[in-house]
């Protein structure tokens, strides 16, 4: 299992926590779904901090800009509407390959995790999504939850 920080407009990732998106849409950068793999959500300016919690990554699939309103349709007919205007206007004319994630039960956090306290563990949040090491991400969830790490 890895663990992902992810950035999202606050809007979208409160549709994520809530339930209401089932499905992400990022330009690929690396492999994020198999295994179960945790993505925690970083909502970016203005809130910037890991307010809300996290999601297990669920089927992802790779796609061609020409085949992603295809498999949206076919996989993520329920997306908010805001949401798909979002993607049609930013993914659509890409060059580069699009990762479409399914978001598995989103679990909402009781505290905010601030970019500073994310500074100290030596992550500096990401554009898109990176990739970081599993004590760093139990330490967020754990600050989140208010508790110590062992």
């Amino acid at each position: 299992m890895n663990c992902f920080l992810m950035s999202l407009k606050p809007q979208f990732a409160y549709e994520i926590l809530i339930g209401s998106k089932k499905c992400e849409v990022r330009t690929f950068i690396s492999p994020i779904g198999r295994g179960g793999d945790i993505v925690l959500v970083y909502y970016s300016s203005p809130v910037k901090a890991v307010k809300g919690g996290f999601f297990i990554a669920g089927d992802s699939i790779v796609v061609r800009p020409s085949e992603l309103m295809d498999v949206l349709n076919n996989r993520c007919s329920d997306m908010p509407r805001d949401n798909l205007e979002y993607v049609m206007t930013r993914y659509l004319r890409s060059r580069r390959k699009i990762l479409i994630l399914e978001v598995i039960n989103p679990t909402i956090l009781p505290n905010a995790v601030t970019m500073e306290e994310l500074r100290k563990l030596n992550i500096k949040p990401p554009r898109s999504y990176m990739k970081i090491n599993n004590r760093a991400c139990q330490e967020i969830i754990a600050k989140a939850l208010n508790r110590k790490t062992q």
